[in-house]
């Protein structure tokens, strides 16, 4: 098998699967390439340079902090095993992420032309003629809004390069877009002040589900790098209508995950005015 990748590579298989043009929402390995030359940036212009808008996800969960002590919220997915170190205000002007989410996500917030969502914890950049369009959709308490927008788009993909879907966010949407509520957390904003967002659920069970996505996904090789591309609302339907009939699809390995448990009650229970 070649071990290296480059950018004629991705652009054939942009040709190839008619992405053009579309909204791609990208998860990835760089190391799934082998060696991709010109690094993350390569795959990043390949798309661009196809009139694509790329949609990454841009945690950063170092600026969580602790629950509130005058908020408690049933159901809200906390153990009492969960810890939480000295959280930093968020700064979305900045390139900083959560080095879990990988080295292309990372690259795009260096490149000129990016745009940045402001929610604290779970933050997407995008980049692309969409972008502002899209990234506009989020709000603190609706951190999925740019999925919704996207969903709402003629020509928009899932794109899984290298990944399975424990790395697959829109995974998340399809929960919510299912009747499940998102979780509320904590974090420092930019002014250091402790705001209320909303976030997913645990996502180590989501690899159950890819007996369900297969039918309508499409495999493809780029160099070494094995993709998987999903017509996006196809792929959040096809998910949310099996949640829907069985809440325990999305359940991790581990019967005492307070997050699975949770999720699968249908979520936080929220009960002050506007927040149901």
């Amino acid at each position: 098998m070649k071990q290296t990748a480059n950018r004629q590579d991705i652009l054939e298989a942009i040709r190839r699967h008619d992405l053009a043009g579309s909204v791609i929402c990208l998860h990835s390995s760089l190391k799934s390439f082998g060696l991709l030359e010109g690094g993350p940036e390569t795959l990043i212009r390949a798309f661009v340079d196809s009139g694509c808008t790329l949609v990454v996800p841009t945690f950063t969960y170092e600026c969580e902090v602790a629950p509130s002590a005058g908020r408690v919220i049933p159901q809200n997915g906390h153990s009492k095993d969960d810890r939480y170190d000295e959280a930093i205000p968020f700064r979305p002007e900045s390139a900083m992420i959560s080095a879990d989410m990988g080295r292309i996500p990372a690259r795009l917030l260096e490149l000129e032309g990016h745009l940045r969502s402001s929610h604290p914890l779970n933050s997407f950049a995008a980049i692309g003629p969409l972008a502002e369009e899209i990234l506009a959709a989020q709000d603190l308490l609706d951190v999925y809004g740019p999925y919704e927008r996207v969903d709402t788009l003629a020509k928009a993909f899932v794109v899984l390069a290298g990944v399975g879907l424990r790395s697959t966010t829109p995974v998340h949407f399809a929960e919510e877009r299912a009747g499940r509520r998102m979780f509320r957390r904590w974090a420092k904003a930019p002014d250091g002040s402790i705001v209320e967002v909303e976030v997913g659920s645990c996502s180590d069970g989501f690899n159950r589900l890819d007996p369900l996505v297969e039918p309508i996904g499409v495999k493809t090789q780029v160099g070494p790098s094995p993709w998987r591309i999903y017509p996006f609302h196809t792929f959040v339907e096809t998910l949310a209508n099996a949640i829907r009939q069985d809440q325990t699809l999305t359940h991790c390995a581990n019967p005492d995950c307070a997050r699975c448990n949770d999720a699968t009650r249908g979520g936080p229970i929220l009960e002050r005015p506007g927040q149901s």
